[in-house]
């Protein structure tokens, strides 16, 4: 990845924590943020997300598909967006169960990138992606212990 790249890659990342922080930073305070939930402003931020890391993951699997395995990436993905969207839809009734899936599927769409899609991204995104994801699975266990 070219320095050109790297820079919004770089910022764009990060920028992508605020909302998790703030809204557990909200969670921590029990306070609302535009009078809506806390809890649900960062599971929905969590499906959204994990969501848009699944497309990112269809994508790459489409564009190398020369890969014998590439079909059970993309049907991974899939299952990542479909998590995704469960969870959302049931997090109204149990947040727990809803911090807890999207924390699980944050790491198993980090180890299926390695597995299916190591092979094509450079190392420098490579490491943003799992510094990234530690710094989500972490905010989801402090959300997942204060609520």
């Amino acid at each position: 990845m070219n320095t050109i790249t790297r820079l919004p890659t770089h910022t764009l990342g990060y920028l992508g924590l605020i909302p998790f922080i703030l809204s557990a930073f909200a969670i921590s305070l029990e306070i609302r943020i535009f009078n809506t939930s806390a809890l649900l402003i960062f599971v929905s931020y969590s499906a959204i997300i994990l969501s848009f890391l699944s497309g990112v993951m269809w994508g790459n699997n489409l564009n190398h598909n020369e890969s014998s395995t590439y079909r059970y990436a993309l049907l991974l993905s899939n299952l990542f967006a479909l998590l995704a969207w469960f969870s959302l839809l049931h997090s109204t009734s149990n947040y727990t169960w809803a911090i807890v899936a999207l924390m699980l599927g944050f790491i198993c769409i980090r180890i299926t990138e390695i597995k299916f899609n190591s092979g094509h991204q450079d190392e420098y995104y490579q490491q943003l992606r799992n510094r990234l994801t530690t710094y989500v699975c972490g905010l989801h266990a402090v959300v997942f212990a204060i609520t």
